[in-house]
């Protein structure tokens, strides 16, 4: 018979203002839930529907069924997600010495975790260990495969994971994979890979969905066709927590006088064109280039940059961050030094960028202001009726319908409150020939089916 066989996570949590003397309990909340989701709370044995917004703590323990999927989050923005006939426990939940530790004991089933890499000075502790191996993650993307025979499957998305067994170590990168029966390394195939439907889902839940709109001048006459543009999506496509809108979802939008605004600076218009198609942020630029042939540089072209960005939040309409840089670059030819000094000017505003456009959205706070409804499976007809629901609700005001794609829906309105709050009152609604059921839970975001 074979032994049962434990896959624990040990991810890192970043928690501020707790002396590293002390030791504190830290506490997990169901930020999304679908389909059979119960907890058998620590010392009792009989199980308990979960609830969104419900806490979780050491000792808990989350079953999912066949349909059942859930997403625990953390005060620091981490998520563990829970994927469907699994079982979980969490075995620790805790701030140690300065240093913030969770573990989690998967029995079987399926896990995805995205620990963000650090912003700052916090210790973080990422550690997995199994009755056969041990990793150890620093700041990375992955998830286990855990069958009900205990063997495990390890791919890692992003960042490294340190793998050993008996002595033996392997460090498994991005777009890798790990087995617990043999521990070869191996690389795994991004676009089969995102065949699967959890892996989908997960990587849809993780990243900020980004729209950027650019201006561009070559030698000061206008660019049909920005390449800035292009280049720039390039480069943050880089970074695992962003994906990009199509350009040609833009199409249709392009010569709205919201976006001519948005690109002027117009940091309400940019959020509002942004929501229309989907967006979580917005980045608009004004770039300037010029391509010379200098003397000194023996027939090669000299290309140059001046590039302005402003990066705006869609459902806050706050402004993250601004930055310009100018730079330059030798090439061969001109297209190519034009392109090579725009690409210079992208990779180092990303660089400027990033750590304010990730804790801005990190620690971002709910203050009573604009929250986004997203109604899934809607039709005109039931997206008028929730609205109108919704505005009955006592706190509730300006409930706007902004946009309705592929029969997903967006309202924002403004609540005086907090999302749990609302997600009660909105459970409390009767709608004719209408179920509203709530999966996705945020500071700012509820998802809904309408039925």
């Amino acid at each position: 018979m074979k032994r049962p066989f434990y896959i624990i996570l040990t991810a890192a949590l970043i928690f501020s203002g707790v002396s590293l003397a002390e030791e504190t309990e830290k506490k997990a909340v169901i930020g999304y839930l679908k389909g059979s989701v119960k907890v058998i709370k620590k010392g009792e044995n009989i199980p308990v529907p979960a609830r969104l917004g419900m806490s979780v703590s050491a000792g808990d323990r989350l079953e999912t069924g066949l349909d059942g999927k859930t997403e625990l989050k953390f005060e620091d923005g981490e998520n563990f997600r829970i994927g469907d006939n699994s079982s979980v426990v969490i075995e620790e939940l805790k701030q140690q010495n300065g240093t913030d530790k969770s573990t989690m004991k998967v029995v079987f089933g399926r896990i995805w975790m995205n620990i963000k890499k650090s912003l700052d000075s916090s210790p973080k502790e990422s550690r997995l260990i199994t009755r056969k191996v041990t990793a150890a993650v620093k700041g990375t993307t992955y998830r286990a495969d855990v069958d009900k025979d205990g063997e495990a499957v390890v791919n890692v998305y992003d960042g490294t994971v340190s793998v050993d067994k008996d002595g033996k170590e392997e460090l498994v990168s991005k777009l890798e994979k790990v087995s617990s029966k043999d521990l070869q390394k191996a690389k795994f195939d991004e676009a089969e890979d995102a065949k699967d439907e959890w892996v989908k889902w997960n990587k849809n839940r993780d990243k900020l969905r980004v729209m950027i709109v650019f201006t561009e001048r070559k030698n000061k006459e206008l660019a049909a066709i920005p390449i800035s543009e292009v280049v720039f999506a390039e480069e943050m496509l880089k970074n695992y927590l962003y994906t990009v809108i199509d350009q040609a979802e833009l199409k249709n939008i392009r010569e709205s006088e919201k976006l001519k605004a948005a690109v002027k600076g117009d940091a309400a218009a940019a959020a509002a064109a942004g929501l229309e198609i989907g967006a979580d942020l917005v980045i608009t630029g004004q770039v300037d280039t010029d391509v010379t042939k200098p003397e000194f540089l023996a027939g090669w072209y000299s290309g140059v940059a001046d590039m302005t960005v402003k990066a705006v939040r869609c459902d806050t309409a706050v402004m993250l961050a601004a930055k310009n840089i100018q730079t330059k670059a030798p090439e061969i030819t001109e297209q190519a030094a034009m392109t090579n000094a725009i690409r210079k000017a992208s990779i180092k505003l990303l660089e400027q960028m990033n750590d304010r456009i990730i804790k801005s959205w990190k620690n971002e706070a709910a203050k009573g202001s604009s929250m986004d409804l997203v109604l899934i499976g809607a039709s005109f007809e039931n997206t008028e009726a929730v609205r109108q629901a919704l505005s009955s609700i006592s706190g509730v005001k300006n409930v706007n319908q902004v946009s309705l794609v592929a029969k997903r829906a967006l309202i924002t309105l403004n609540f005086a409150g907090d999302s749990l709050a609302l997600v009660n009152k909105i459970q409390e609604l009767k709608i004719k020939d209408l179920a509203l059921n709530i999966v996705g839970l945020s500071l700012n975001k509820i998802e809904i089916e309408v039925k």
